[in-house]
């Protein structure tokens, strides 16, 4: 009887040491599953999003996103980019959506005005900041990149229509090694940023 006793008390610290394992390896194959399908991290690379995002910020995007909305920043897959020595490659780039299927884009770039189906985006000086459509931009939309004088493009379907805040150093739709994005280009919608420090919070 004693033994049997004896026996079940050393069995109690092993059956807690597996229930304690099983339950971290549950929250480790859980945290897998939504840094591969849910959540990711990324990391800003150049100026093209400055004063919204700056270079090696790190930040977090949801790889949930069926529906894109206007002023949604996403990271996208742009898979036509050139290098300096005409070599075509592909790499991530972080843009702010303004165009959605159905939409038409064009620029006044005398007075730095982008339109969307006919209207201008509204702008806005608030405490010195420039604001578009009620985000930061840079500066005023000057420059047309590859985008003629005079253009009206409409967004495809199933594409979507970017540019970068820093409005005129910024590698974009309006350039013809991004153009109109396809839906299965857009890896995520960048929506945390956890670095720098000060910086720490929601993106908008």
């Amino acid at each position: 009887m004693e033994s049997t006793i004896a026996a079940k008390k050393a069995k109690k610290p092993l059956l807690e040491v597996y229930d304690w394992s099983e339950s971290f390896l549950a929250a480790i194959i859980a945290v897998l599953v939504v840094l591969t399908f849910v959540v990711r991290g990324t990391t800003v690379d150049g100026d093209s999003m400055i004063p919204t995002l700056h270079n090696r910020q790190f930040l977090v995007m949801s790889r949930i996103y069926s529906t894109p909305r206007h002023n949604d920043i996403v990271v996208i897959f742009a898979h036509n980019m050139v290098a300096d020595d005409g070599r075509s490659y592909g790499k991530p780039i972080i843009k702010r959506v303004v165009g959605l299927p159905g939409d038409t884009i064009s620029i006044d770039s005398e007075a730095g005005i982008v339109y969307r189906n006919g209207e201008a985006l509204p702008l806005e000086f608030r405490d010195g900041i420039l604001y578009e459509d009620g985000h930061i931009i840079n500066d005023y939309t000057s420059r047309r990149f590859d985008m003629q004088p005079g253009t009206e493009l409409t967004v495809p379907d199933n594409h979507i229509f970017v540019m970068g805040d820093n409005r005129n150093n910024s590698v974009d739709s309006r350039d013809n090694s991004v153009g109109m994005v396809e839906r299965n280009y857009v890896i995520g919608k960048v929506f945390f940023r956890l670095t720098p420090a000060d910086k720490f919070g929601l993106v908008v």
